[in-house]
Formats: structure tokens, sequence, C-alpha cells
């Protein structure tokens, strides 16, 4: 089978039908992978302890801050792709993956030393409650050894969805979330070897998702193999020109997450327990909403890189919809099933049960309501990456977030509330968001942003 023919071209024929069969799979992938995500975090509460749980939490708030910029820049990279995939410019499309490697390789390496060597200090930041903080260390540093795997697969899964394949991806995910699910079972529930077990399992499965997505581009997807590596600095300019405002994004969006553990870590233990638990709870929740973004994303991409801006916009209207739809049925699913989520993360016998309940059931009750404005703000921001407008797909989201937890401090420091602040200030920031990205697009302001 040639490179072309497993690729989806999405600048001709109808909208609806193919940009949803390309977004299903994704849908279903990432679906399973914050299932077996939540999975995860109900054997380590259940069979270590809220403590446990809670130490989790903290560890990938920083893990996710250090990783966000490979993951900005591999978005951006993805963007620029299916830019060229859609000009047909293949020769182009090639140089671009062998930068990103090369960067990316880098980069990683330079995290996974930062992340090991400075874990007790980045903890001791997040004023890491003393009990639960050599467990919190322990995971911390394991996962950090494993980021170069982590990079790997976000890499080329990223890369096979921006020239329309989703289905591999899909197996490849399906498997390795299997795997991570029953390794942490095996090693936490059995064999009793806590925090250490489960972040074992979870680098193993990641290794195994970058070597299977490898192997597969290397046999089906040869655009995406590259045998000599070279650096192109025009490339690398432009790539960095797409990808450093999603990294920035992203890194935004972690750097809130731990300034808001932080504050978290300040009402205790429990609190952070609870907050973990329904932040697994959010994740796979807003997960099908982000999901239908970057299936948008490409589409927009692959028909402004093909001139066909009317299409683009038809396809954003259309997914749009869609979006809107998605995010009132899970709003409607959770506001009747919360309490009986959350006790899932519970040891019956933990002595702070009833205060982790409580705290996560005021929590997620107060986000489940403002969905629909997470869908609308998302919506907008897939259409901007789409189009190449780099920086306001960042500028936009991140207003949001400095609103959510500038409102979290004030709303603690100053109203005197609890952990219910924090969710109070997720859909203000959201709200915000959602009009500036709305004016933007009335003015069309991001007309012209192609590479091509």
């Amino acid at each position: 089978m040639s490179d072309i023919a497993v690729m989806k071209d999405f600048t001709k024929g109808k909208i609806a039908k193919p940009l949803m069969t390309f977004a299903i799979p994704m849908l279903i992938g990432n679906t399973l992978q914050q299932l077996f995500s939540i999975i995860d975090a109900i054997i380590v509460g259940r069979y270590v302890g809220g403590g446990a749980l809670a130490a989790v939490g903290v560890s990938l708030s920083i893990v996710f801050f250090l990783a966000a910029v490979t993951i900005g820049l591999t978005t951006g990279a993805a963007v620029l792709i299916a830019q060229f995939y859609g000009a047909k410019q293949l020769v182009k499309l090639k140089k671009a993956v062998s930068v990103s490697i090369i960067f990316l390789a880098g980069l990683s390496f330079v995290l996974t030393a930062v992340g090991i060597i400075f874990a007790p200090q980045l903890l001791r930041i997040l004023n890491t409650d003393p009990e639960i903080f050599d467990d919190a260390l322990m995971y911390l540093r394991i996962m950090m050894s494993g980021l170069i795997f982590m990079v790997f697969y976000n890499m080329y899964t990223a890369y096979m969805r921006a020239l329309g394949e989703t289905r591999r991806p899909l197996y490849i995910l399906v498997f390795s979330v299997i795997l991570s699910g029953v390794l942490t079972v095996y090693l936490v529930a059995v064999l009793d070897m806590g925090v250490f077990g489960a972040a074992i399992s979870t680098i193993f499965s990641q290794f195994i998702a970058a070597a299977l997505s490898y192997l597969y581009a290397r046999r089906k997807m040869k655009l995406l193999i590259i045998e000599k590596l070279s650096f192109d600095s025009e490339l690398f300019w432009l790539i960095i020109k797409y990808g450093a405002p999603a990294a920035v994004q992203m890194s935004a969006v972690t750097l809130s997450q731990m300034l808001i553990t932080r504050l978290i870590n300040e009402f205790g233990q429990a609190a952070m327990a609870g907050i973990t638990a329904v932040s697994r709870i959010d994740a796979f929740a807003t997960m099908p909403v982000a999901t239908l973004s970057m299936a948008m994303s490409t589409f927009v991409a692959q028909n402004m890189g093909a001139n066909l801006e009317a299409r683009a916009i038809r396809g954003f209207k259309i997914m749009s919809v869609y979006m809107v739809a998605c995010a009132l049925a899970i709003s409607a699913v959770l506001m009747v099933f919360a309490p009986q989520l959350i006790a899932l993360f519970i040891d019956h016998n933990d002595a702070n049960r009833a205060e982790i309940l409580s705290v996560g059931q005021e929590y997620l009750g107060i986000m489940v309501m403002f969905y629909i404005v997470f869908a609308i703000l998302f919506s907008f921001n897939g259409f901007y990456r789409g189009v190449g407008d780099a920086v306001i797909a960042m500028v936009f989201p991140v207003v949001s977030l400095i609103i959510r937890t500038v409102f979290a401090y004030a709303l603690v420091r100053l109203a005197g509330m609890g952990p219910e602040a924090l969710a109070w200030s997720i859909p203000i920031g959201w709200g915000i968001g959602s009009v500036l990205s709305w004016v933007y697009y009335k003015k069309r302001r991001w007309v012209g942003k192609v590479a091509v």
C-alpha cells in the first residue's frame, strides 16, 4: 500500500460524514486512554490510599508542565505538515518531519534531566504535603525518565492524524492502554508495589506505544520515516513559528494547573485527593470535545492549504455544532452520576472518605454546568490552529487560564472561599475566552496566516 492510499484528503467531496469518520477513531482512542487513566487512579486510590492518589496528582502536574512545550511544538508541526500535505508539497513535508525529530529528541533529553535533578525543589514549590512527599518524588522521577517515549508517541500519532490516518493510531492506543491497565492491576493490586508500580506500568506502556507507532509508520506511511536526518533552518523557524504559540499555550495550561495545585495543597491531603479524582473525571468528560477540535484543525488546515476557505469554514461550523451537542450530553450524564463516579476512587475504609467525597462532588457539580462554554472556546481554538493563526490559537486559551488562576486566588484569599472557588474560576475563564474568540473571528483577522 502506498503512502497516499492510507491517508485522507479532506479537500474534496462531502464534509460532515468524512469529518466524523475521521474523528470517531480519535474519539474512541482518546476515550479509552482517559478511561484507563481513570482506572489507574481508582486502583491507586482504592489499593494504596487517598495519600497515594494525592501524590500522583501533584507529580503529574509537574510532568505535564515539563512535557507541555514538546506537546505544543508537536501540535504546531502537525498543522504545518497537514498544510504541506493539502498543498501536495511532499518534499517540504518530509523535511519538516526530519527537523522536528532532531529538535524534539534533543529537547526531551534536556527536560528529562531537569525533571529528575530538580524534582525535590519542584515538589516543594507546590507545597507538597510531607506525608506524601516521598511517594510524589519517586513517581515524578520515574515518569520523567520515560518522557522520551511520551514525546515520540505523541509526535508520530499527531503526524499520522495530520495526514488523515486515525485508525492505526487507535489500534496502537487500544493495545497500549489495555497493557497499562493490566500492568497497573498486577503491580499495584496484586504485587502491592504502590505508586512505584503505577509509574512503571505507565512508562512501559508508553514505550510500547511509541515503538508500535514507529513500526507502523515505517511500513505504511513512509512520508513520516526519515532514513537520514537533516536540518533545515528555514523549516525549523517555521515549526517554531507554528509550534511556539502552541507550546506557550500548553505551558500556560500546565503552569496554571501547578499554581492551582499549590492552592489546593493549602486545603490539605483530602482536598487534593478529591480534586485529583475529579480532574480525572473532568479530563474524560472534556476529552470528546477536545478531540473533535483536533479533528477540525486537520480538516481546516488541509483546506486552507488548498486555498478552499469556504469549505474550511463550512467544516468548522459543522464540527462546532457536534462539539456543543456533545458537551450538553456529557453535562447531563455527569449531573446524574457524579457522586457515584467520585466514590469509585476512594477506599471505603479511608479515614478522609467523607471529606474527599464532599470536596469532589461540589467541585464537579459546579464545572459540569458550563461544559457548553468549553465547547465554544475549543471550537474557535481548533479553527485558529487549522488556519495557521498559531498566535491567536494560543492567546485566547492562555488569557482564559490567567483569568481562571487570578479568580481562583482572589476567591480564596479575598472572599474566603474553600476549594469550590477553584471550580467557579474555571467557567469564568472559559466564558471570557469564548467572547474574545468570537469577536476575533467576526473581524476576520485570521485571514492570510497559512504557510503555503
